[in-house]
């Protein structure tokens, strides 16, 4: 991993190095180029009228031709006084025809005319031509018609930048301006390396503390953060990591959470399971091993072992139920419905148990008509639930009172028993709308109440228990009313 970040870092080096190079020689290049035409441009404008002076203040053509001698001298003193300049004399046609200067160092007798009268027509920018001495590098000039009785014969033609003008700028540049210059670029290339080895380096330091960072993540370390600094290269990925990985180990931490939860449910459901089949495997082997028992024994015996069996089978029914509502895309079937109707049909199933303990059952207002939306099935199961739970704990002689009331766009149920008061521990679980149904449940409180809890929960009706002056204990629901006018009556 080591090996691999140098390397991306040694090509961005290398990269950067070359971009900034490239512009650096670019930015050279163009800047010598502006200042040469700029130098040029001005020269040519400067000397716009050189040749026209030659051509009408010492003219040396006459109706009978070129007065050398006199050419001679001004050609001669013109280069004398301005040794940057070449002066000949073109006919009509470009071609060269005098001159003051050995005819070796003539490379080409003929200039283009076109370029001459372009610049005749336009003084204000930068036109070169056909050098005669040195054709293959054009030169800014200066060019003037020579008029004899107002018929043009020829061009005073003056090359304003002259090959011994040349070599001594390229003797100064190379002996003093040419050695700064090559200086001060490799000073910039140097300044350039160390800088970009610099930054670098500081990004492979920073991208070699991801890896060690990403590394301990992925050999397990959930604690392991970076060290979040706004104004760091890496800050979005730094924060975004360490978003990630709070949210993972919450997550992890609630998976344990609940596996552990889950552990302690299934040791609470085997310790139910196991006392009511304790029970029955004792009855039954007191059948077997006792012959002489009566057979009114006996079937007090059988009827207690169908009893604890019976008590299995309902604990196996409410895990199951528990389990299904546990499922994520778990949702009550809801329907509208009477729910006296109901209520009404589970107080029936009640009393017959509730006789056998001499209990009484008192309904208010059980004649309710009013509509509810909700789960038919679920909402018999809190029902039956509640009215077992209030028949099992209610003393001998006893009372359960249950009434209906409506409230704001509520139909709210009480059901009271008389009896001993709850403990303060399921009183507490019931009312805390933050615990879990079944994981979170106390010793105290059965898989009836909890799947009752977790009902009305998924239902959304809020669900209360209390207890009034130590006789009775109270559960309250408050179902929401159906919210059709038309099947409200």
């Amino acid at each position: 991993m080591k090996t691999r970040s140098t390397g991306i870092f040694s090509r961005i080096g290398i990269f950067i190095f070359l971009i900034i190079a490239s512009l650096a020689i670019l930015f050279v290049y163009v800047t010598y180029s502006a200042t040469s035409d700029y130098y040029q441009a001005s020269t040519q404008l400067l000397n716009k009228d050189i040749a026209s002076r030659i051509a009408t203040l010492s003219s040396p053509f006459s109706k009978e031709g070129i007065d050398h001698k006199k050419a001679d001298s001004v050609f001669k003193n013109t280069m004398i006084i301005s040794p940057n300049t070449e002066v000949y004399f073109l006919d009509t046609m470009g071609n060269v025809k005098y001159y003051f200067a050995p005819d070796s160092l003539i490379k080409q007798r003929k200039v283009p005319v076109d370029k001459i009268e372009a610049y005749l027509n336009d003084h204000l920018h930068l036109i070169k031509n056909i050098d005669p001495r040195d054709p293959d590098n054009p030169k800014i000039f200066s060019a003037a018609p020579v008029m004899v009785d107002d018929q043009n014969i020829g061009y005073i033609y003056v090359i304003l930048v002259s090959k011994e003008y040349r070599n001594v700028a390229e003797f100064v540049f190379k002996s003093q301006v040419g050695g700064w210059a090559t200086k001060g670029f490799f000073l910039l290339i140097l300044v350039t390396v160390i800088f970009s080895f610099l930054y670098t380096s500081r990004l492979q330091k920073r991208y070699n503390n991801v890896i060690h960072i990403l590394n301990q993540f992925r050999d397990g370390n959930l604690n392991v953060r970076f060290d979040v600094v706004k104004k760091d290269d890496f800050f979005p990925i730094a924060d975004a990591f360490n978003r990630m990985v709070a949210m993972l180990d919450s997550n992890f931490s609630r998976l344990k959470l609940l596996e552990d939860e889950r552990k302690n449910f299934l040791a609470n459901i085997s310790h139910d399971l196991r006392t009511p089949l304790a029970v029955a495997r004792g009855y039954t082997e007191t059948l077997l091993i006792e012959s002489d028992i009566d057979k009114a024994a006996q079937e007090s015996y059988l009827e207690m072992v169908l009893n604890k069996i019976l008590q299995v089978e309902k604990l196996v029914l409410q895990v199951f139920e528990l389990s299904r509502m546990d499922a994520v895309n778990f949702e009550p079937k809801k329907e509208p419905f009477i729910f006296s109707e109901i209520l009404q049909e589970n107080i029936k199933g009640a009393e017959f148990q509730a006789k056998k303990k001499n209990i009484q059952i008192v309904c208010e207002n059980c004649e309710d008509n009013s509509w509810v939306n909700a789960d038919i099935n679920m909402m018999e199961r809190v029902i039956q639930n509640l009215l077992e739970n209030a028949v099992k704990y209610a003393p001998d002689n006893g009372i359960i009172k249950i009434s209906l009331a409506r409230g704001p766009e509520k139909l709210i149920v009480q059901l009271e028993n008389s009896g001993q008061p709850l403990p303060n521990p399921i009183l507490s679980w019931v009312n805390d709308l933050s615990a879990e149904d079944a994981l979170h449940r106390p010793k105290e409180a059965g898989l009836g109440l909890a799947l009752v809890k977790r009902i009305l929960r998924l239902h959304n009706f809020s669900f209360f228990a209390k207890t009034s002056d130590e006789k009775f204990n109270c559960f309250t629901i408050s179902i929401d009313n159906y919210k059709s006018s038309s099947k409200k009556v």
